[in-house]
């Protein structure tokens, strides 16, 4: 069993939670208007795209979804689709407009993030992600052909340089830094 904030998820007996569905793409290639073609190319709001510096771990992930699904089904969004309210999480700010020049692509980024949203099931008052892998890596696979993008093998992972980005005060990485990841997503809803 691993938490998700306060709240256990079990998932297929006692294992942690699967690896989050986010895809590493090459962007240096794009000079155009990236962010407007891949909107009118995603099946859903529930795809995005974050610079690659932000998805740091699958549990800081895992918790911005979890927080961004809550507060949709609770109706206490600030933001109007599931994908800016899953950035402003990841960006650990109350401000939607903030949370877009934090996390989300610029000009100058060369790799981002494809981040898929799973839907979900509620079961005891408990929200548990609906992944089929499969299908998101080969939707994934189609809207990088769209964009002329080509897939990176890669997989969230802490760095100083992302924790710098991202505005979390971290010196060195330890035993305790996810931690430190999840409160700041969690901080969200309090940081004005």
């Amino acid at each position: 069993m691993k938490r998700i904030i306060e709240k256990p998820i079990a998932i297929a007996g006692n294992m942690e939670m699967p690896p989050f569905p986010c895809f590493m793409v090459d962007i240096s290639t794009r000079q155009d208007d990236l962010i407007g073609d891949f909107l009118t190319k995603r099946p859903s709001q529930n795809w995005l795209m974050l610079a690659d510096y932000a998805a740091l771990t699958d549990h800081q992930l895992w918790t911005a979804w979890l927080l961004s699904q809550r507060a949709f089904a609770k109706g206490k969004a600030l933001a109007r689709s599931i994908d800016a309210e899953f950035l402003r999480y990841i960006a650990g700010t109350h401000h939607v407009s903030e949370a877009f020049k934090k996390v989300g692509i610029q000009k100058s980024h060369d790799r981002a993030w494809i981040v898929y949203l799973p839907e979900y099931e509620e079961n005891d008052d408990e929200l548990y992600p609906v992944i089929d892998f499969v299908q998101s890596k080969e939707i994934f696979v189609e809207i990088a052909e769209k964009l002329g993008i080509q897939p990176i093998e890669s997989r969230p992972e802490i760095t100083l340089d992302g924790l710098d980005k991202l505005g979390i005060e971290v010196t060195k990485l330890d035993e305790i830094t996810e931690d430190i990841i999840i409160g700041f997503v969690i901080s969200s809803d309090l940081n004005s």
